[in-house]
């Protein structure tokens, strides 16, 4: 099965919400990504705008390999392939 970035982000809530589900810290952690791009199986998760918000959500901090591994995981079990995900951060 072969995905593309439509695909990914009309099925990402499912992700999200099993995040969720699974450690709600987590979720805090990657809600707010923005879907940047998605080629030869690896997704681009885009936090540059994480001070949007009134306060800062800036948790590049604590998004590590390990994470992402987990966000990865939820991710094979929703789309049945395995995707690599990147994190896009903003350098202050």
């Amino acid at each position: 099965m072969s995905l593309n970035i439509v695909q990914i982000r009309d099925q990402w809530n499912k992700v999200l919400d099993q995040l969720e589900y699974q450690n709600r810290t987590l979720w805090l952690i990657f809600f707010d990504a923005r879907l940047a791009a998605f080629d030869g199986g690896v997704l681009k998760l885009d936090f540059r705008d994480a001070d949007k918000f009134s306060t800062s959500h800036d948790f590049g901090f604590v998004r590590d390999q390990s994470k992402l591994a987990i966000l990865e995981e939820i991710a094979l079990s929703i789309y049945k392939v395995p995707i690599n995900i990147e994190v896009l951060e903003f350098s202050k």
